[in-house]
């Protein structure tokens, strides 16, 4: 019996263990996958707990992907460069010793739900991406490495120049970060191909960066990593162009690759998807 888990400071809501445990049922794999909210403090004790009572991966959202990565014995590239991991995977090795794999998919499954949307990169894309916490730094690495432009937008320029600061030198001049405010929002869209939201819904419920969004060219694209199909900022995006997709195809996309880093198989995605979006949704649910 496969035992996982997502853990998060509030995943009582949470989408991944209907997507998980589908997936599992397409592999005809016996599996069993939960939900833990927990705390900053209480998050290592917890892992440990898993760990104990055998379970086999755990995911991890938000705020605690930088704590997931310094728990790890061993990094994907991915986590090495940003610093995030939002997937932990355990492994006891010949001797009994444990080992901590710590995987970033985040990157992976927004590509793919980019894919999904017919958006692709070159190096001549321009993306606006605001946020700068956790979801956002697997993101960003992704972009760069596929030749975007990135514009990184945050309300405190601290966190958006210390993820550039992360990427290898020969990317960080794609990056120029930003201070978040209406008026760098709208300069920055007027050219921008992609708007992706790395932020909670309800940081959109400001009038003024709402009011912004006005300028993403009706060409372009928005892809919002929290999920729900009535935020504020869907309803402004489809007033400019029919490009718009919250964040359930990348939290599904990314589930897959996590499963697929974990027990070293591919899950169909088909009834992933159906799992995920077999009840309503409700909004602001971030990336799990």
């Amino acid at each position: 019996m496969i035992r996982a888990a997502v853990l998060g400071q509030d995943v009582s809501r949470s989408r991944s263990p209907q997507i998980h445990n589908a997936a599992f049922v397409a592999l005809k794999i016996a599996g069993h996958y939960e939900a833990f909210s927990v705390q900053g403090p209480a998050f290592k004790r917890q892992v440990k707990k898993l760990i104990a009572d055998g379970f086999k991966y755990v995911n991890v959202t938000i705020p605690h992907k930088r704590l997931a990565a310094n728990m790890a014995t061993h990094s994907s590239a991915a986590v090495q460069i940003t610093g995030a991991a939002n997937t932990l995977v355990f492994r006891r090795k010949k001797d009994g010793a444990l080992e901590i794999f710590a995987d970033n998919t985040d990157g992976e499954g927004l590509l793919d739900a980019m894919a999904d949307i017919g958006v692709t990169l070159s190096r001549k894309s321009r993306v606006v991406m605001v946020g700068a916490g956790g979801a956002a730094s697997g993101a960003l690495l992704a972009l760069v490495r596929k030749g975007a432009n990135v514009v990184l937008l945050a309300r405190r320029r601290a966190p958006a120049a210390a993820l550039k600061k992360r990427l290898p030198a020969k990317w960080q001049a794609r990056v120029q970060v930003a201070v978040l405010d209406a008026a760098s929002l709208e300069q920055h869209l007027g050219d921008a191909d992609l708007l992706i939201s790395a932020v909670p819904a309800v940081a959109w419920e400001d009038p003024l960066l709402l009011n912004a969004v006005k300028a993403l060219p009706k060409t372009a694209a928005a892809i919002e990593m929290a999920y729900g199909s009535r935020s504020p900022l869907s309803l402004a995006v489809r007033k400019r162009t029919p490009r718009y997709q919250d964040g359930l195809p990348m939290l599904v996309h990314q589930a897959a690759h996590a499963v697929k880093v974990a027990l070293r198989k591919q899950p169909p995605t088909e009834p992933m998807f159906r799992a995920a979006r077999s009840e309503g949704v409700p909004v602001n649910q971030t990336m799990r």
